[in-house]
Formats: C-alpha cells, structure tokens, sequence
C-alpha cells in the first residue's frame, strides 16, 4: 500500500509561492537550484543559511533561488522545487527534478522519502492524478512510467529483473540434499534437472532519438497507470532493485544514477477538433559524488565512485555550457550562442536528459 493516501488534499492543491517567477520569460526562469541542509553530522563543517546565501565554514556560496534549512518539512521541499515543474508538465512542457549532492547528503529522503513522510516523487505523482482527476470530460491524461538506472555507464531497466551490484543479488539458496559429513570425499549425486526452455536474454535498454519522441530509452519497460497508488507502488519496486553498496560515508550509498520518468499524454477534444499535448517529467535521483579516500571503496567501488563522478562533471559541464549559450542569446550573439558546444553525449544521464 502507497503513502499517496496519507497526503491531504493542501498537499497536492495549494499553489507555490514561485508562482510569480512562470510570468517572467522560460529561458530566465528555466533552469532553478535550492539548496536543502540536513542535520549536521559530528566533524562536519558548520552551514549556515542566511537568505538565499550559504555559508559553509567561512565560504559563501549564492545566491540560489530557494534556500531550506534543516528543519524544512518533506512538503515545503516539495513546494518550493518541484509543484511549477509537475504543473507546467501537465501544460504539455518536459519538466526535471533532480537530487544532486555528496554521498551521504539525503538526496534519497528528499526523492523518495519514508512511510508516512512522502517525498518529491510521491508527491509529484499525487499530483499528477490531482490534477488530472479534475479535469473536465473534454479532457483526458494517460499516464506511463519508465524507471531506469544508469549503473556504470550501462542502462538497467528497474522495473524488470534484477539490477545493482552484489549487494543488491539475492542470497544464493542453501545446499539441496545430505549434507557431507567429516571425512566425505564427493557430495551426494546432484538428480538431473526438468529439461526446460532457456528464456531468451533481457533486451539491453539503450537510449534513443527520433523525431516523434525525441530522446527515450528504447527496450525499458513502460508501465500503465491509471492511479496514484499504482505508479507509487511501481516506484518503489524499482527502488527495491536500485545497485547500492556500503561505504564509509554512508551504509547504503546509492551506486547508480536513478531516473524515474512520468510520460503525460493530455488530448483534449472539442467538437470534431482533437488536440494532443505529450511531455516527460524525469525526476532523478542522483549518485552522490565522493572522494574515494574518504569513502574507503575498494575493487568494484572504486570503479562505480570513477564512474559517477565522471558523469556528474560531464552533467557539470553540460549546466555550464547552457547558461554559456543562453549568456550569449541574451547580448544578442546568436551565432555565437549556436557556436557553443553542449556535451550531451559525453555521458549516458545528460544523453538521457537532453530534451
């Protein structure tokens, strides 16, 4: 059973306060950044918030366009990042939230949440359904999901199969038959299996471009939902298959870059006249970045922690030649705005995210 029952209807009605910032023009309101601080932990620097400014020991970081503290509530997260993106994502605009942080600095309790105490992801799908429950007959929303990691730079469908590293395998099942007793030189003759047909292999999702559906991950599962609690308990089965693995800084640090997409197809009919709007809103959990010093991986680690901190500079430097680009449009140099190089495709998850 999903926590969609638990939201009240102000959790899923009220309008944010950014409502104002839609009235500006989208490329200055396109791209916004909050900063949500946790409890400190014991030998961690001192933060402070004061406005939309942090200070992190005596460095100043800001401004940003919201600033949480760590007595901000699941909900006021949820209305001061992502209620204008779900509402202009049903409005037929492909809309992102996204985690981003160190390993250990609860980007997984802001996405995802508890029992009892929803996060964005929860919170964004009760409002889909919200919202598109109150629309008129003339109005119809489908709604599908896909859940995908990007787990060392391979795409694993979360929705089907198992995925992850080791820790997230089942544990292998116990010895069947006598066990060998002291001195037993060979094991009881195993019986010879049922004969049966070898299942044909899971088709490895890859990502995709056309010109109907832009970029998509092709050969991932797409799942129909036609209510709140539904996509929530799809969520959560993804979730359960997500690649974490114990580290140092955190006990189950996530491995792998999630990205859970809700695919909105809003057709709207008047008289003979039938008009379809299609959007994706992609709300992603991202792999904490970590210095490997401190983290104390080894082997396979080692290698996931390269992996994540190559495509987060890659997600970096994608942010940074956008605004480079958008910098130019705004003094009037379109042709060097169309100069500027954006490295999508220098990384699976800013592939994923193009659109």
């Amino acid at each position: 059973m999903s926590d969609v029952s638990e939201l009240t209807e102000s959790d899923v009605s009220e309008q944010s306060e950014w409502d104002a910032l839609l009235a500006q023009p989208a490329e200055e309101t396109a791209v916004r950044v909050a900063i949500r601080s946790r409890p400190q932990i014991d030998g961690e620097s001192g933060t402070t918030l004061r406005g939309n400014h942090v200070s992190v020991g005596d460095t100043d970081f800001g401004p940003f366009d919201a600033t949480l503290d760590d007595h901000s509530t699941q909900k006021a997260t949820y209305d001061g990042v992502a209620r204008n993106v779900v509402e202009q994502a049903l409005r037929g605009f492909h809309g992102c939230v996204m985690a981003y942080g160190a390993t250990g600095s609860g980007k997984t309790h802001a996405m995802s949440g508890e029992r009892g105490d929803a996060g964005i992801v929860s919170r964004a799908i009760a409002q889909v359904f919200s919202i598109s429950s109150a629309e008129s007959d003339e109005t119809h929303t489908r709604v599908e999901c896909t859940y995908v990691e990007i787990y060392r730079e391979q795409v694993r469908d979360l929705l089907q199969g198992e995925a992850g590293t080791s820790e997230n395998a089942p544990p292998p099942p116990p010895p069947r038959g006598r066990a060998l007793q002291a001195g037993n030189r060979t094991p009881p003759r195993a019986k010879t299996p049922p004969r049966c047909k070898t299942p044909p292999p899971q088709k490895q999702p890859r990502i995709r471009e056309d010109e109907r559906r832009g970029v998509f991950v092709d050969g991932c599962t797409r799942t129909r939902c036609r209510s709140a609690e539904e996509c929530i308990d799809a969520f959560r089965a993804g979730s359960r298959r997500r690649a974490v693995r114990g580290t140092a800084k955190n006990d189950r640090s996530s491995r792998s870059h999630a990205v859970f997409t809700l695919e909105l197809t809003r057709t709207t009919t008047r008289g003979a006249a039938t008009v379809t709007q299609a959007s994706r809103l992609h709300l992603v959990d991202l792999a904490g970045s970590e210095r490997v010093k401190e983290s104390k991986v080894m082997g396979d680690g080692v290698r996931e922690a390269g992996n994540i901190n190559q495509s987060l500079m890659t997600l970096g430097n994608v942010v940074t030649a956008l605004e480079d680009k958008a910098s130019k449009r705004r003094r009037g140099d379109v042709s060097g705005a169309a100069r500027v190089h954006v490295p999508y495709r220098d990384a699976k998850l800013t592939r994923l995210l193009q659109d």
